[in-house]
């Protein structure tokens, strides 16, 4: 059974992370939602993408260069 998606506010908040840097990520092709509603554009995550968002969030802490 899939987990129950979270909104982008709710992940924000579980990663400590801001909307702004998480659609960031987005547009950059790092972390992407696992689905997006056509209607109104809001972002869902998973759970298990937090982890992911939390190691990008530690490497760009870090200035490891971006290619």
């Amino acid at each position: 059974m899939q987990d129950e998606l979270l909104t982008i506010g709710r992940f924000a908040r579980l990663c400590r992370l801001s909307i702004k840097q998480l659609r960031h990520y987005d547009e950059m092709g790092l972390l992407a939602p696992l689905r997006v509603d056509a209607g109104s554009g809001y972002r869902y995550y998973a759970p298990a993408q937090a982890r992911d968002a939390l190691t990008i969030a530690l490497l760009r802490e870090m200035d490891l260069p971006w290619p």
